[in-house]
C-alpha cells in the first residue's frame, strides 16, 4: 500500500494491519485498538474505531473483497507532526463511484453519517499505479468527537 502523507505534516509512526478478509470486519477493532495504543493516539479511539471498522466494511462490501477470499485486507494507521490520525483501507477495486456524494455527505451509508458528523476531517481515495486496487484514507484529528 503506498504511503501518502499530507504536505507540510510527514507521518511519524506507522501501525500496518493486516486483516483477512473473512474475518475482516471483527478484526479491524481489535486489531485498530492494538494499533492505536501502540501509536498513542491522543484522540478518540471509539471514534477512530468507528472510522476503521466503517472502512473496512465498505472494503469487504464494495471492494470486491468476496472475489478475493485469499487475500488480506490491508490497513494503515499512521499518526503526522501534526498529531492528526491517517486510516488507509486498501480494496481490491480501483474505483470509488460516488466518492463526491460521499465526501460531501450526501446520500445515505454508515461513511456518510461520519463525514456528516465532521467525525473524519478529511477523506481521500487514490488508486494504485496498476489500477488493480484503491486506497480510501480518513483523516482524523485529536480533538473531541462523539464516537
Amino acid at each position: 500500500m503506498a504511503r501518502l502523507s499530507p504536505i507540510g505534516s510527514p507521518i511519524t509512526r506507522q501501525h500496518p494491519v493486516e486483516l483477512a478478509t473473512p474475518t475482516a470486519r471483527q478484526m479491524a477493532r481489535v486489531k485498530g485498538r492494538v494499533g492505536l495504543t501502540m501509536l498513542n493516539w491522543h484522540g478518540s479511539v471509539p471514534a477512530a474505531l468507528q472510522v476503521l471498522s466503517v472502512l473496512v466494511d465498505n472494503a469487504v462490501q464494495h471492494g470486491h473483497a468476496a472475489a478475493n477470499m485469499e487475500a488480506a485486507l490491508r490497513a494503515c494507521l499512521s499518526i503526522t507532526v501534526e498529531q492528526q490520525l491517517l486510516i488507509d483501507v486498501e480494496d481490491f477495486s480501483p474505483a470509488f463511484a460516488n466518492f463526491r456524494e460521499v465526501r460531501s455527505g450526501i446520500g445515505d451509508g454508515s461513511l456518510i453519517e461520519l463525514v456528516r458528523r465532521r467525525a473524519i476531517a478529511d477523506l481521500t481515495w487514490f488508486a494504485d499505479p496498476k489500477m488493480q486496487s484503491k486506497t480510501v484514507r480518513a483523516v482524523l484529528t485529536a480533538g473531541v468527537v462523539d464516537p
